[in-house]
This record gives structure tokens, C-alpha cells and sequence, in this order.
């Protein structure tokens, strides 16, 4: 038989053993915790970032589609744009399509005005102001705004100012156009 002091020795080790076990665990525990949750958290955060790396080589993708697309198409565009526009200024010509433009539209040109010439240094296209005074009513200044649009040369209106006109002329009205016409100074 064995020993009842040997035997309390055995169970009072075997307590012990399992209250370390037990201080083990729950150290291990507070220690291993907060490791784990900043884990999950950096692997959370990092399946984030892979999903915002994802969408962006998407719209990347997508981007460089579009770029591709319209540096073919403009190249087309430049052409056609520098078709628009004549190497010299020709006031001359200038004013008659400017005249032409207006009676197709039912638009009695009153003036034409040019402002001094401005060279844009980077593109070589210098343009000019030209400030007209037509009248006519509201839909034909909208039909005399298309047709500058499709003229053949290059004008970008960039001011309209309205005044009322006479009662003798009736529903007309005259309208001061600010615009700009390109050309090609310097090539």
C-alpha cells in the first residue's frame, strides 16, 4: 500500500500542476487576445486593400481603354480642327462668311468689330475678337448661334448680350455676339 503522506504529495502536485495549467492558459490567453484580434484586423484591413487594388486596375483598365480610343479618334479630331483653321486671318473672307451666316439666318448684321490679335505660344493658333451686332428674333439668333457653330472655320462665341430694339421693327431684337476666330499665325 502506498504511503498517505506520498499519496497527499501526489494529489497536492496534481492540484498544482493543474492550477499552473490553468494560469498558463488563462496568461496565454490575455497574452495571445489581443495578438489575434489585431490579426484578424490587419487581415480584414489587408482584404480591403486587395478589393480597392482590385477596383483600381479595373478602372485603370478601363482608363487606358478610353485612352486608347480617343487618342485614334483624335488624332482625326486635330485634323479636322486644324482644317478649321485657315494659316492667316483673312478679315476679308472672315466678314463674308460672317455676313452669309447671318442672312441664312434671317439676322441683319448691323457691325463687325475686331479686337486686337492674341498668340497662344504653345499651340502656334493665334486668334482674334470679333464682336458683332445683329438683329433678328430669338429663334433666328439660335439658328445664327448653329450656323457659326458649323462653319467651316474655327469661332467660339463667348458673349451674348441682348438690347431691345425699336417697336418699328416689330418682335426684333438686337444682339451684341462676342466671339473668337482662329488662325494659324505662326505656322
Amino acid at each position: 500500500m502506498e504511503n498517505p503522506i506520498n499519496q497527499k504529495r501526489g494529489s497536492g502536485l496534481s492540484a498544482i500542476a493543474l492550477v499552473l495549467l490553468i494560469v498558463a492558459f488563462v496568461a496565454a490567453w490575455f497574452y495571445v487576445k489581443p495578438q489575434w484580434e489585431e490579426v484578424s484586423g490587419m487581415s480584414k484591413g489587408r482584404d480591403e486593400l486587395l478589393t480597392e487594388r482590385q477596383n483600381a486596375s479595373d478602372k485603370l483598365v478601363e482608363l487606358q481603354k478610353l485612352q486608347q480610343e480617343l487618342s485614334s479618334s483624335s488624332e482625326v479630331s486635330q485634323e479636322t480642327t486644324l482644317a478649321a483653321i485657315p494659316e492667316k486671318l483673312e478679315q476679308e473672307k472672315l466678314i463674308r462668311d460672317l455676313s452669309d451666316i447671318a442672312q441664312k439666318n434671317n439676322m441683319l448684321l448691323g457691325s463687325i468689330n475686331f479686337g486686337i490679335g492674341q498668340t497662344s505660344t504653345d499651340s502656334g493658333i493665334d486668334k482674334v475678337q470679333v464682336n458683332l451686332n445683329v438683329t433678328g428674333s430669338q429663334s433666328d439668333l439660335i439658328s445664327f448661334l448653329r450656323g457659326l457653330e458649323g462653319s467651316s472655320r474655327k469661332l467660339v462665341v463667348k458673349n451674348i448680350a441682348v438690347q431691345l430694339g425699336e417697336a418699328a421693327l416689330g418682335s426684333r431684337v438686337n444682339f451684341n455676339v462676342s466671339a473668337e476666330a482662329y488662325y494659324q499665325g505662326s505656322i
